[in-house]
């Protein structure tokens, strides 16, 4: 059974994780083809996939720090790492 704290760092970690990997692909797609900042994110025209791609980054970054902080915390108030 998995419990509280390993939950937590679980999904910290992934939107770390998977935070920073789309932060990183609006970089690059800022740096090959500028042009495309001001493009949805994604072809389908519903909420939050019709967000402009450099608004997709800026909130991806944000959360990539919110799930590094969270992972952090958590890390170092696990209980079971207090031995």
């Amino acid at each position: 059974m998995i419990g509280r704290h390993d939950l937590l760092r679980v999904v910290a970690l992934t939107a770390f994780l998977f935070g920073l990997l789309v932060w990183v692909y609006v970089i690059a797609i800022q740096i090959a083809h500028p042009e495309w900042l001001y493009l949805p994110f994604s072809h389908i025209d519903y909420f939050p996939l019709n967000w402009r791609l450099d608004d997709v980054g800026m909130a991806a970054f944000a959360v990539s720090i919110v799930g590094f902080l969270a992972w952090q915390i958590e890390l170092n108030t696990n209980p079971k790492r207090k031995s």
